[in-house]
């Protein structure tokens, strides 16, 4: 019987030792590639979560819009070189508290509220000079990026306490090209933006969540395909990505940036 080829079997060594250590098999991204000894000790804080996924927001409105039940009065009282603003809201009834009266205020101006609020403190006050802005609360939206190594790239809601984990999932989660140890979280200014690192690996494989940030307003999570080195290389090579995908869904957004106010 021939002897087989030294080169041969050298060949099918090395192959079964690969398939038996997993080099061959498809890369798992959710595997991190740190040791133990790398992981954060117990008792590590986690990042702190976000307040929540809407606020409201102050509008000041044309002062020739009629007041309505809902609308926030800012409402300034002079007297001599004394000065005191309050602020009331308008209410189911029509009425708006100031100070120990209550003044029917729906349906006139700014400036009409101001001459019968003046009217209806007068009595109590000498020589008052009233001035009034009519405002309103709007819940806007908060809303986060998600790009690169994902399913669905794009622009999603803030929801509460929202973690990079959480954007992913709302993504439908990252492909299998995913580099989940350095994903990179841009903050700020995209001129001059803070580059965070997250690594979602660590909390699959080891439970440590220390490294799944959490998000604030108008974050882009970016999923990288390759390792993208320190902040200065992750920068220029990110910023003229972002730059392009944004700018189409930052105009989407603006066009209904306000919910219904309440």
């Amino acid at each position: 019987m021939k002897g087989h080829h030294p080169l041969t079997c050298l060949s099918v060594f090395l192959l079964a030792t690969m398939i038996s250590a997993g080099l061959l098999s498809c890369r798992n991204p959710a595997q991190s590639s740190l040791p133990p000894s790398a992981i954060s000790p117990p008792g590590t804080p986690v990042p702190e979560l976000g307040k929540g996924d809407v606020y409201a927001d102050e509008v000041e409105l044309d002062p020739e819009r009629p007041i309505q039940t809902g609308d926030l009065l800012e409402i300034v009282i002079r007297r001599g070189a004394g000065e005191e603003t309050l602020t009331s809201l308008v209410h189911k009834s029509g009425l708006a508290n100031v100070t120990f009266v209550q003044v029917d205020v729906v349906g006139l101006t700014a400036a009409q509220a101001a001459d019968r609020i003046q009217e209806a403190v007068e009595p109590y006050m000498r020589h008052p000079l009233v001035q009034v802005h009519v405002k309103r609360n709007k819940l806007r939206l908060k809303r986060v990026f998600v790009f690169g190594a994902v399913k669905k790239p794009g622009m999603y809601p803030m929801s509460r306490h929202m973690t990079v984990m959480e954007a992913l999932l709302a993504a439908e989660n990252y492909v299998e090209t995913a580099v989940l140890e350095e994903i990179r979280v841009v903050r700020g200014d995209m001129t001059r933006p803070q580059i965070l690192t997250a690594d979602i690996s660590r909390l699959f494989t080891y439970g440590d969540a220390t490294r799944n940030l959490a998000l604030r307003e108008n974050d882009v999570v970016f999923v990288p395909r390759e390792r993208l080195g320190d902040a200065v290389e992750a920068s220029r090579k990110l910023l003229p990505i972002i730059q392009v995908a944004l700018t189409p869904l930052q105009a989407a957004f603006f066009t209904k940036l306000l919910i219904e106010p309440f």
